[in-house]
């Protein structure tokens, strides 16, 4: 392997941000999605466009980036597992979880128009890029 491969390979380039939940009371640590994972996040919206019950649409989308994006900042493990998604969409705010999941988008550099987008019966645009991703600090939501 080249130098410069080897170089970029070491690189440490996801973002990592801990995010203060005062609902909850908690701080979780937010992970930036890979490549590859924000590659699946698209395939995800496209693969809903025909659904009708655009709640289901939701519930599958942020669940995807959940399980994707959200650590215990702790232990270093995986926040939810799709067991705990029944409970957290049918018991918790969905104005919290919707700033949460936001915060997810955006340190891997999704905006929110991803989601928007997701919602509606086209997508001309399903991932909008971000100009840049959110620095590595602590940020309460």
């Amino acid at each position: 392997m080249s130098k410069i491969k080897q170089k970029i390979r070491a690189a440490s380039d996801l973002a990592r941000e801990l995010v203060e939940v005062p609902e909850w009371d908690v701080t979780i640590e937010v992970r930036s999605m890979s490549a590859r994972q924000r590659s699946l996040f698209a395939a995800t919206i496209e693969s809903g466009q025909n659904e009708t019950d655009v709640t289901q649409r939701l519930e599958r989308l942020w669940s995807s980036v959940f399980l994707t994006c959200l650590f215990d900042p702790d232990t270093n493990e995986p926040l939810f597992s799709d067991e705990d998604m029944d409970w957290l969409f049918v018991e918790k705010s969905g104005v919290v979880i919707d700033r949460v999941a936001n915060v997810c988008l955006e340190v891997s550099g999704l905006k929110e128009k991803a989601v928007d987008e997701a919602g509606k019966s086209s997508l001309d645009s399903p991932i909008v890029m971000g100009e840049s991703t959110p620095s590595d600090g602590s940020t309460s939501i």
